[in-house]
């Protein structure tokens, strides 16, 4: 059967660690993996502020399960435990062959390592440590139906950082990361664009394809670390976040832009999956995390994020079930539950079929009046998910782009193929 418990990323990010082994002289490896469904989905049209939001569309999607993604990877044995090493790793969408990632060719993974005898050292575009503690937990492979995704908070920065230099250390079954960028992706102005709609006078989605340009500001500076133990049937992660904004304005529909500014941004989760012994794989695993947006005049945005889930295998099949909540712990106090069942069969060790269907509905909680940030315009309402996407700060689409709307709710149901290699 099929085993799954690690995304395709981390396999290839964790797969350089350490120094000894013995290996080739040097070798290029292409990689990849193929996710592709038909599915349906529905968005409800929530409150009546929200009149257009209704939704319903039958989609051939992209990634429904795991990351459709292509890549190469290099290693050169230098001697005396010493190595080179380099990732290069892309992004498309199979449904009409684009790329994904804003459009970058190497959008997920882009940097080069060195390997010593006193850990690992990488430079470039990689995986955030904070997104380490929540990729080696879940039982899926962070497509769009993996609840998980989200990681502790709603921040992309979460999931990527351009321009990351980054420590790795593995000893027995404890493995380490340690990180910091000059700008992990933090624009002038934050904003819902997208390349290539975004420009400097609009702004950008946190972690958007321009916004690391390193200007001597502040903005952008990321520090991040991960730790996780490992042993036979349980995995203990522990991850950490924190970005500056510098004075950051947010560009909401004209709500926020008079003086809702982003000072910094901080967050941790913990995770654990644990294996029953003696079983065929019987799993369960949860992740916990907190964040805090925090404004220049002092104010705070906190929210709260809790999943839990099972996989089940049964012969050449297996079930999957996944449970989460993400909640402002102020603003708003709006919050978006989701649930996601699922099967997979197993055609080969490389190609599955499977089936999801989900459900993520919105909380609006109470409405927060553009007013006392001395803006004018409509109140804001809805939770983490809601808001994150209408204002940039979140860039991973809900349902593959089906997204949801104030006190709504969005529905899923695919089923695809995928295919590794």
């Amino acid at each position: 059967m099929q085993k799954n418990v690690l995304t395709k990323a981390v396999a290839v990010a964790l797969a350089t660690l350490g120094a000894g082994g013995a290996m080739a002289q040097s070798s290029v490896t292409l990689y990849g993996n193929v996710d592709v469904s038909v599915d349906h989905v529905s968005r409800s049209a929530g409150t009546s502020t929200s009149p257009t939001a209704k939704y319903s569309a039958t989609r051939v999607s992209p990634s429904a399960t795991s990351q459709t993604s292509f890549g190469f990877k290099g290693v050169e044995d230098l001697g005396g435990g010493m190595k080179a090493s380099f990732v290069l790793e892309g992004q498309l969408n199979h449904d009409t062959g684009a790329l994904s990632q804003d459009g970058r060719i190497f959008g997920r993974q882009s940097y080069v390592g060195l390997t010593t005898n006193f850990g690992e050292f990488r430079l470039g575009r990689q995986y955030a440590p904070i997104f380490y503690s929540t990729a080696l937990v879940t039982t899926e492979r962070f497509g769009a139906t993996d609840l998980f995704i989200e990681g502790g908070a709603s921040n992309n920065l979460h999931v990527r950082h351009d321009n990351q230099i980054s420590y790795w250390l593995k000893a027995g079954g404890f493995t380490g990361e340690l990180s910091y960028s000059p700008n992990a992706g933090v624009a002038s102005i934050i904003s819902p664009a997208r390349a290539p709609a975004a420009t400097a006078s609009t702004g950008q989605i946190i972690g958007g394809a321009t916004a690391g340009s390193e200007t001597g500001t502040k903005a952008g500076r990321t520090f991040g670390l991960f730790g996780a133990y490992s042993s036979e049937s349980l995995t203990l992660t522990g991850g950490y976040h924190q970005n500056a904004f510098d004075n950051t304005p947010v560009s909401y529909g004209g709500v926020f832009t008079t003086n809702f500014n982003l000072d910094k941004y901080q967050a941790f989760n913990l995770g654990a999956k644990f294996t029953v012994p003696n079983s065929s794989g019987l799993t369960f695993n949860g992740v916990y995390g907190q964040g805090k947006y925090g404004l220049t005049d002092g104010r705070d945005l906190k929210l709260d994020f809790l999943a839990i889930g099972t996989r089940i295998p049964v012969g050449d099949w297996a079930l999957v079930a996944q449970a989460s909540q993400t909640r402002f712990r102020n603003f708003t106090k709006g919050k978006d539950t989701g649930l996601m069942l699922g099967a997979d069969y197993a055609l080969s060790k490389r190609t599955s079929l499977f089936t999801r269907v989900g459900q993520i509905r919105d909380d609006q909680g109470t409405p927060f009046a553009a007013t006392a940030l001395g803006a004018a315009g409509p109140s804001v309402a809805g939770g983490p998910d809601v808001i994150g996407v209408a204002t940039g700060f979140r860039e991973t689409p809900i349902f593959a782009g089906a997204n949801i709307n104030p006190d709504g709710k969005t529905t899923y149901i695919g089923m695809g193929i995928r295919h590794s290699f």
